[in-house]
C-alpha cells in the first residue's frame, strides 16, 4: 500500500511545493531583463518640432526588476501613479504609456530607499513608495524631455 499514498515531504518546504521555507517564489524578483541595460531601444516622440527621448512600461519594469503586469497592477490599485505622457499606437494594443528618464531614475532611487528593491518580503503599501512616486511625477509632469540633439 505504500505505492498509493506519496511519502511525506519534510516541513521545511512550503505545503505542496518542493521550494524550501524561507526562500522567494520564483516569480518574485523578475529577471526578465537586464536591471543595469534598462533604458536600451528609447522610444522617440516628436514634439514641439523636437524628437525626444521616452520610454515605455517595458522599461520601466525592467528598472525595478518586475514584470510589467505588476506595475499595471500598481496602477491600478492606486500604489502608482498613472503615466505623463500617454500616446495612442497604430498597433492592436492601443494606448502606450511613456516615462522619461528623469521619472524611471527617480522612481528606482525611490524604490531602493523605501526598501522595495532591497530583497525584503515589504508590502509596498506599508512604505512611502506610492506618495513618494506621486510627488515625483508631479513635480516632472510639466517637464518635457531634453531634444536629442543629433538625429541622424
Amino acid at each position: 500500500m505504500s505505492g498509493i499514498v506519496p511519502p511525506r515531504q519534510p516541513l521545511d518546504v512550503y505545503p505542496g511545493t518542493h521550494r524550501p521555507i524561507g526562500t522567494a517564489h520564483p516569480t518574485q524578483g523578475y529577471t526578465g531583463g537586464d536591471v543595469a541595460r534598462w533604458d536600451e531601444d528609447p522610444v522617440y516622440k516628436k514634439i514641439s518640432g523636437f524628437y525626444r527621448e521616452f520610454f515605455a512600461i517595458s522599461h520601466l519594469a525592467n528598472a525595478l526588476g518586475r514584470a510589467p503586469k505588476t506595475i499595471y497592477k500598481w496602477e491600478a490599485n492606486g500604489l502608482f501613479p498613472g503615466a505623463t505622457w500617454i500616446y495612442n499606437s497604430d498597433s492592436k494594443n492601443g494606448r502606450r504609456r511613456l516615462y522619461t528618464r528623469r521619472q524611471i531614475e527617480g522612481v528606482v532611487l525611490i524604490a531602493y530607499e523605501e526598501g522595495v528593491l532591497s530583497g525584503t518580503s515589504r508590502f509596498i503599501s506599508q512604505t512611502q513608495f506610492p506618495e513618494r512616486c506621486r510627488e515625483l511625477f508631479v513635480a516632472t509632469r510639466a517637464a518635457l524631455p531634453d531634444p536629442v540633439q543629433d538625429w541622424s
